[in-house]
Order: structure tokens, then C-alpha cells, then sequence
């Protein structure tokens, strides 16, 4: 059995797809109507809802080690809020929040004996801290991180704010009131994408296959994703049957993507590899030239990997219908 290599083009693929994942959906300009923004795990059955309204977000989507995560300003107040829900192994506890936030106070802030306070009606762990400005001019920036623990999820909430003084910080803790837990939504295809695309670009391709696997039959019932992700979902799913040593479902994941955008140059490229894997040398060729000659009649798409760099296609360049296959491709059109 051979296993499939990542050539240029994929790791390629694997950065837009870090793209996507973390940012999907955070375009978003601020509003003054309410804009809610529920944050959840996959595999759980609660969320955290976070009222963002005025706020502009910058990222909201899964980080590349899984943790759920939001980003947004308030450019009127000059208030910067990130949210983060980290799953770990066994329970997470109040006293892990306080074991974080004495760190946080032992590292990060400079000459101070502040410590962590327990807010116990928002069930929080709370570090409050001010960083002074440097130079003459420059403004200082208060800090207030709350910690709480549910199930096996913390829940990190950094609020900051430039210029902050005595007489306004208090608005950093009413900012808190904007958070609640609630019960989580059904999964949809893109949170499912997100879900598979943090373990598919760690190399966890047994853990990424399931996600893509339910995001698929969510996109074959309804399709609510735009082309790009639609076909990166193809791709990565495709792949990571491929690397798992799955070729048969590699080859059907491929084949349905071609039964829904037949002259796609990618996934007759993605194709061609997976019959590499399949030592089928006769359709790899086939797909091979099938992904060059659409390529061609759709002239603005992106670049074609060169398959003589491809470590997927190595083995076979000392075939000579192949090599003279592959220099024929990369011949410039006329």
C-alpha cells in the first residue's frame, strides 16, 4: 500500500483551508443593532453567546489546536475582547482557572501584587490588572481576564481597553453581563468544516475524516457552502482518506466531486493522485491529462502544481510515457 505525500500544492491548500477555518464569517463590520455571536464546541451541548453588538469582529472560528475562538474591537471605546473555549482532558475545575490566572499574574505582569478574585455570582475567576504606557505620551491599557470551567471546557475571556482610567474601567466588567451560557445549535456543514480542518492540518487525518464526512452529507441534503469551501471540503476529505490509506473512499469522495463540477482541474488532479496511491498507472495518466486540458479551457483559475515536483507522482517518472506525459503538460500553451 502506498501512502500519499503532501506535494506544494496541497500544503498550499492546507494554508487557505487555515485561512477559512479560523477566519470563515469574520468580515463582520460594527453594528448598533444586536449582533450575537454563540460560540460552542462541536461535541457539546451548550454554547457560550456573546453579545458583540458594536463591536467589529476580526476572527471567529476554530484555531489550528482546536480551541474555539473570538476576536472583536470596539473602536468607539477602544476595547479589544477575545474569547476562547478549550476542551481538556478530564474535569475542568474552578481551581484550574485559578492555577491559570496566577500564572498569567506571575508572567505577565510586571512589579505587582494583584491576584485572582472569585466573582461568584457569574461563577468567574477574574485578574484585573493596568499596564503602564511607555514614553511620555503613551496611554495605559487596562486589562480584565475571566476564567470559568463547564464540563470539560475552559472558558478564557480577555477584555482590554487603551487609554483606560479610574473612573471608566468599570465598563470592562459590565461587558461580562454579555456573556451567557445557552444550549448549543445543531451543528451545521461549516461548523463541521472548521471541526475537521483543525485536526486535517495537524496531520490527524483519522480525526478530521469524521467532520468532513458529516459536513458532506449535511452539504448533500442542504448545500449552504460557498464553492471555494465546497470544493475544499472535496479536496481535504479526498486527501485525508488518501494519507489514512483509504483509497477506495478517497476515489468516491473524488468521483461525487467531479459528478457535481465535472471539468474542475483540481479534482481530476486530486484524482490522478489517488490512483498513484492505487498503482493504477492507466488512470492516473487519464486524470492526469483530464486536469490540464480543463485547466487550460478555464484560463483564470489558479496555477497547476507541476507533477514532476510531485513526490506522489516520484516513483513514476521513470516511466517514460509518464515523463513525456508530464513534459507535455508543462509545455506553455500556444
Amino acid at each position: 500500500m502506498t501512502v500519499i505525500h503532501m506535494p506544494l500544492f496541497t500544503n498550499l491548500v492546507a494554508g487557505i483551508a487555515l485561512t477559512l477555518a479560523l477566519m470563515a464569517g469574520s468580515s463582520a463590520h460594527a453594528e448598533d443593532r444586536p449582533h450575537l455571536v454563540t460560540l460552542a464546541l462541536i461535541d457539546k451541548p451548550w454554547a457560550m453567546r456573546v453579545d458583540v453588538t458594536g463591536f467589529r469582529i476580526h476572527m471567529d472560528g476554530i484555531k489550528p489546536d482546536g480551541r474555539r475562538y473570538l476576536l472583536a474591537t470596539d473602536d468607539a471605546s477602544a476595547i479589544q475582547l477575545s474569547v476562547t473555549l478549550e476542551s481538556v482532558p478530564g474535569q475542568a475545575t474552578e481551581q484550574g482557572c485559578l492555577v491559570h490566572l496566577k500564572r498569567v499574574a506571575t508572567t505577565a505582569i510586571p512589579a505587582t501584587d494583584q491576584s485572582p478574585t472569585r466573582e461568584s455570582g457569574q461563577h468567574l475567576t477574574l485578574l484585573e490588572y493596568v499596564l503602564p504606557g511607555k514614553g511620555n505620551d503613551a496611554a495605559v491599557q487596562r486589562h480584565l481576564l475571566a476564567c470559568t470551567a463547564k464540563d470539560d471546557v475552559y472558558a478564557d475571556i480577555h477584555l482590554s481597553q487603551l487609554g483606560s482610567t479610574t473612573g471608566n474601567h468599570a465598563s470592562l466588567h459590565t461587558l461580562l453581563d454579555r456573556l451567557t451560557i445557552v444550549a448549543a445549535p445543531a451543528p451545521s456543514s461549516l461548523d463541521h468544516f472548521r471541526a475537521g480542518s483543525a485536526p486535517y492540518l495537524q496531520g490527524k487525518f483519522a480525526l478530521a475524516i469524521p467532520h468532513y464526512e458529516q459536513a458532506l452529507a449535511l452539504e448533500q441534503a442542504n448545500p449552504t457552502l460557498d464553492r471555494a469551501l465546497w470544493q475544499l471540503l472535496i479536496h481535504n476529505l479526498g486527501t485525508a482518506y488518501g494519507r489514512a490509506g483509504q483509497f477506495g473512499c478517497a476515489k468516491a469522495t473524488f468521483d461525487y466531486g467531479l459528478s457535481q463540477d465535472p471539468t474542475n482541474p483540481l479534482l481530476h488532479y486530486d484524482l490522478a493522485r489517488t490512483y498513484a496511491g492505487m498503482n493504477d498507472r492507466d488512470h492516473m495518466m487519464q486524470s492526469l491529462d483530464a486536469a490540464f486540458l480543463h485547466h487550460r479551457d478555464r484560463r483564470g483559475d489558479a496555477h497547476m502544481p507541476d507533477p514532476r515536483q510531485d513526490v506522489t507522482f516520484g516513483r513514476f517518472m521513470l516511466d517514460p510515457a509518464f515523463r513525456r506525459l508530464t513534459e507535455a503538460l508543462m509545455q506553455p500553451a500556444i
